[in-house]
C-alpha cells in the first residue's frame, strides 16, 4: 500500500498553513527594521503570534488525520472492490533473438473502473519492452497490455507471477497485487526469422527456377528435355549436335536435382560458444541450419545431422519431409555451446560410417585457433573422399573490429598485430582447404543465413546467387 503523488502534495500543502504566522511576523519585522532605518525610530520586535501557530496547528493535524482516514478507506475500497484475473498471451514457443510479441489480459469482474501498473515476472537475462505497462480496466470488461520481449538463450524458462498495482477510486492510495501465473515457456531458435525470410526466399527460388514442387526447369544440373531456342535463352544452353540435326536453334532444358542427401555438420565446442550482440555463434548457425531444412523442402531432399563437440553428442539419419524439420527443430533448441576442444576427426569418422554414401556435407564451425585448423585441416581430407564438403566459417567479429583498430599506444599496437596475425592464419588456411577441393564460405554470424541459403541455391540450381 503507497500514496499517489496526490496524496503526497494534500499532506505537504497543509504544512504551509503552520508557516503563515510565521512569516506574516516577519514581514512586519522586516517592514518595521527598514522604517527604523529611515525614520531612526526604534526597531519593531520580531513577535510571531503563538496563538494563532497553535490554532493552525490544531487544524493542519485534524486536516491531515481526516486525509490519513481518506486514504486508508481507499485502499480498503481498492482490495475489496476490484476483482481482477490475469492470463499472459504468448505464442506456443519463442523465438530466439528476436523480438516476440507478448501481452497481459487483464479482467475486471468487479464494478469500478481501475486504474493499475502491471509488471510480468520474466526470465532475468531476457529484454523487455516496456518493463512496466500502464492501463485502465471499466468495469466487466477486458484490457489487454502488449510488450516485446527478446530472449537472448535457448532452452526452457520460468515465468514467474504478474505484479499489479491498482489506484483506488478515491485516487489516494495504490495497492499491490500479485497474481499466480507462474509458467515455463520453450525457446527455440529464430522460427520467426524463418517465416520473414521466406518471401525473400520464395522469390529467389522461382527467380532460379526452383520453387515449384513439380519438375524444376529451367535451371539445375539434371538433363530434362530439348526444346527450340527462344530469345529468352542463354545461348550456353544451346545444344549444337541437335541443332545441326533438326536445322534450328535447339535448347537443353535442365532441372534442379531432387532427393540429394544433405548433411548438417553442426560444431558446439569452444568457438562457437563467442557472442556476437546478444546471440552466440552457435544461434546464428542453429537458425542458418532451420532456414535451410525450410528451404530444402522445395528440393525434396534428405537433410541429416551431426552435432558435435569433443565427442558426438546427436546424429540424425537423412530423410525429408515436415517430421524431418520438427525432429531437427527439437533436437536442437536445447543445445548449448561447450568450452572444450573440439575433436573434428571422431566426428568425421563417425559420419562416415553411419553414412558412407556421398551427400553434400554442410560443416558450421570457426577455424581461429592454428592447432584446431591444422586438425581440422587433416580430418578434411578424410572426409572429402566421401562426401561433397562445404566449410562455412563463423567469423569472430570482435576481432575483425580490433584488427581494423588504428593503434594508439604501445599496448594496444600489440593487440592489434596479434589480431592481425590471427586472422591472415585463418584466411591462409581457409585458402588451403578451397586448393583441396573443399568449398569455403566465410561470412560474419549476422550474414550466416542469407549466405549459407544462397550458396545452397547455388549448389542445386547452378545459378550463382
Amino acid at each position: 500500500m503507497l500514496p499517489t503523488r496526490t496524496t503526497v502534495w494534500l499532506f505537504v500543502l497543509p504544512l504551509l498553513l503552520w508557516l503563515l504566522p510565521v512569516l506574516a511576523a516577519g514581514g512586519s519585522w522586516l517592514f518595521g527594521q527598514a522604517l527604523s532605518l529611515v525614520t531612526s525610530a526604534e526597531p519593531t520586535p520580531f513577535n510571531p503570534s503563538f496563538d494563532a501557530i497553535r490554532t493552525l496547528t490544531w487544524v493542519q493535524m485534524a486536516i491531515q488525520g481526516g486525509l490519513l482516514l481518506c486514504f486508508l478507506l481507499d485502499a480498503a475500497l481498492t482490495r475489496r472492490g476490484a476483482v481482477l484475473r490475469v492470463r499472459r498471451e504468448r505464442a506456443a514457443r519463442l523465438s530466439l533473438g528476436t523480438e516476440n510479441e507478448l501481452a497481459l489480459v487483464i479482467e475486471n469482474t468487479g464494478r469500478g473502473t481501475v486504474r493499475l501498473i502491471a509488471r510480468d515476472e520474466t526470465p532475468p537475462s531476457f529484454r523487455i519492452d516496456p518493463p512496466l505497462l500502464h492501463g485502465t480496466v471499466p468495469s466487466h470488461g477486458i484490457v489487454r497490455l502488449p510488450y516485446k520481449l527478446l530472449p537472448t538463450d535457448r532452452g526452457d524458462f520460468t515465468f514467474g507471477n504478474v505484479h499489479l498495482r491498482c489506484r483506488g477510486p478515491l485516487g489516494l492510495a495504490w495497492v499491490d497485487r500479485t497474481i499466480e501465473a507462474r509458467e515455463t515457456v520453450p525457446v527455440y531458435p529464430n522460427l520467426l526469422e524463418v517465416r520473414r525470410y521466406e518471401a525473400l526466399v520464395r522469390s529467389t527460388l522461382v527467380r532460379s527456377g526452383g520453387y515449384r514442387s513439380r519438375r524444376l526447369l529451367g535451371a539445375g544440373r539434371e538433363f530434362s528435355h530439348f526444346r527450340e531456342y527462344t530469345i529468352d535463352d542463354d545461348f550456353r544452353s544451346v545444344n549444337w549436335k541437335a541443332t545441326a540435326r533438326r536445322g534450328k536453334p535447339i535448347t537443353s532444358v535442365y532441372e534442379s536435382e531432387h532427393s540429394q542427401d544433405i548433411i548438417f555438420c553442426l560444431d558446439v565446442g569452444r568457438m562457437m560458444a563467442a557472442r556476437v550482440g546478444a546471440l552466440t555463434k552457435l544461434d546464428h548457425a542453429i537458425n542458418a541450419v532451420l532456414m535451410l531444412t525450410h528451404v530444402s523442402q522445395a528440393f525434396q531432399d534428405n537433410l541429416g545431422l551431426l552435432v558435435f563437440s569433443h565427442t558426438v553428442h546427436r546424429y540424425i539419419p537423412p530423410a525429408k519431409g515436415r517430421a524431418q524439420h520438427a525432429q531437427f527443430l527439437q533436437a536442437l533448441y536445447s543445445v548449448q555451446p561447450e568450452l572444450c576442444y573440439v575433436n573434428y576427426r571422431e566426428a568425421f569418422s563417425y559420419l562416415i560410417a553411419e553414412h558412407p554414401k556421398r551427400a553434400l556435407t554442410m560443416i558450421f564451425t570457426d577455424l581461429l585457433d592454428t592447432v584446431v585448423s591444422a586438425e581440422y585441416r587433416d580430418a578434411m581430407r578424410l572426409l572429402r573422399q566421401f562426401h561433397l564438403l562445404l566449410t562455412l566459417a563463423v567469423a569472430d567479429v570482435p576481432l575483425q573490429d580490433l584488427a581494423a583498430r588504428t593503434p594508439e599506444a604501445v599496448g594496444d599496437m600489440y593487440d592489434v598485430l596479434v589480431a592481425r596475425d590471427l586472422l591472415s592464419e585463418r584466411a591462409e588456411l581457409l585458402r588451403s582447404l578451397e586448393r583441396q577441393g573443399v568449398m569455403v564460405l566465410d561470412t560474419v554470424p549476422d550474414r550466416l543465413t542469407v549466405d549459407a541459403v544462397n550458396r545452397y541455391l547455388s549448389l542445386k540450381t547452378g545459378v550463382r546467387t
